[in-house]
């Protein structure tokens, strides 16, 4: 009997996982295209970390390199802020642990215990640092407390790395040891502030000529001087940053 010759149909078998390949492609592209969609969307907000570094919501703790690096990078991040979207800067918080942060164990910890009463505000008039006075003063002294210049140290950093006018301005409050009268509590106001100042031009070298000094006894309260601890708020030394030439 004559052999039965095979037919095409019996010769080739369609794989039945071969749109897989044709799937995994599709999928492929598609995953590239959205890559492409979200780093072009946020190639602004990038660029602008990529220039700031640290000073940005969201970041990944404070820079580990030098001191001077850090405070360059601040003073950099002040004389951008303007024009910097304000979701996108650093909060204040944020900023603040930046500028105090120590490499040594004993003053980071130092630090903790004075954290709540040291405040960094922006505003418009420029950058406010507002100490507590227990941390440079005793109550009623106008002598620098040793133990906490490792502060002043830092804030003189900050300040050798900007070129803004700066100005110190002391603040007592009313309790009778820190003035029994006007003229007591605004004199000792000024020694406070002048005592800072000598300590950034005498030992950190910062030029005379970038500072005033004031002092507002207490005529400038933040909260009402009717407790201790409203008392001790308003006892502050305040270094301001001004964006414009001081008169």
């Amino acid at each position: 009997m004559p052999s039965k010759k095979k037919s095409a149909n019996d010769t080739v078998q369609l794989n039945p996982m071969g749109w897989m390949v044709t799937f995994s492609d599709l999928v492929t592209l598609l995953l590239t295209f959205f890559v492409l969609l979200i780093s072009m969307s946020s190639m602004d907000v990038r660029s602008i970390k990529q220039a700031f570094g640290l000073f940005f919501t969201g970041a990944s703790g404070v820079l580990n390199y030098s001191t001077e690096g850090q405070m360059q990078d601040m003073a950099r991040f002040l004389e951008k802020m303007d024009t910097v979207p304000a979701g996108e800067l650093l909060n204040q918080q944020d900023f603040k642990e930046a500028l105090f942060q120590f490499e040594d164990v004993e003053y980071n910890r130092l630090m903790s215990l004075v954290d709540r009463d040291i405040n960094v505000q922006l505003e418009k008039r420029g950058l406010v640092i507002q100490l507590a006075d227990y941390i440079l003063f005793s109550e009623g002294g106008a002598v620098l407390r040793p133990e906490y210049l490792p502060i002043l140290n830092r804030i003189a950093s900050f300040l050798r790395a900007t070129h803004y006018p700066i100005s110190i301005e002391g603040h007592t409050d009313a309790s009778p040891l820190e003035g029994p009268n006007d003229a007591w509590a605004w004199e000792l106001s000024l020694e406070r502030a002048l005592a800072v100042l000598a300590y950034f031009t005498d030992e950190e070298g910062l030029l005379m000529e970038r500072f005033r000094v004031a002092g507002y006894g207490a005529s400038k309260p933040i909260v009402p001087n009717d407790t201790p601890r409203n008392r001790a708020r308003n006892r502050r030394i305040e270094i301001i940053l001004y964006k414009e030439t001081l008169s």
